[in-house]
């Protein structure tokens, strides 16, 4: 396992517990462009990004998400949100209803990737509670939050989950 690619998928981890320490501007930059740089259907890029520093505001989406603490020990907390009617005027209902949240499911791993090759922890937080936290973040309609993703140092260094197995999960056709 010789690339740098490779190993950071393959020791990346889910941080729960971070330290309050700032992340430097530049750091957060570079993980915008991360987000950014990830694939779309038909490159459409039918997302917005949100970099979420406000106490009450964290205060606020910890409670919509469940009380994961992680959310308010995060300097920064980055709102990965879909425009699905940008992918439907390409695509119709399956741009809706699929393609948006493909892209941005693809934006968020590719934020997650970024934090931890950068040396930091995060954590995809599915977002369950889609109308009250597009209201915590003063969304206007058509914009719809798809993941919290809270990023800092880590104050936690989590063993490997267990995985099936890629022999498990594969079938060759």
């Amino acid at each position: 396992m010789n690339s740098q690619a490779i190993h950071c998928i393959m020791t990346r981890r889910s941080i729960r517990s971070l330290k309050p320490d700032p992340i430097p501007e530049k750091d957060i930059e570079q993980l915008l462009k991360c987000l950014e740089a990830a694939p779309s259907a038909g490159n459409l890029q039918p997302w917005l990004f949100f970099v979420v520093t406000d106490p009450v505001v964290k205060e606020q989406l910890c409670r919509l998400s469940f009380d994961q603490q992680v959310v308010m020990q995060a300097p920064v907390v980055i709102a990965v949100c879909a425009l699905p009617e940008e992918s439907a005027r390409e695509y119709g209902d399956v741009g809706r209803n699929l393609f948006a949240i493909q892209d941005t499911a693809a934006a968020t791993q590719n934020l997650l990737l970024a934090a931890h090759a950068l040396g930091y922890g995060a954590v995809w937080i599915g977002v369950v509670k889609q109308q009250q936290v597009a209201a915590c973040l003063g969304l206007t309609e058509g914009i719809v939050p798809v993941a919290l993703v809270p990023v800092g140092q880590a104050n936690e260094t989590p063993k490997p989950m267990e995985r099936k197995g890629w022999e498990t999960v594969t079938r060759r056709i």
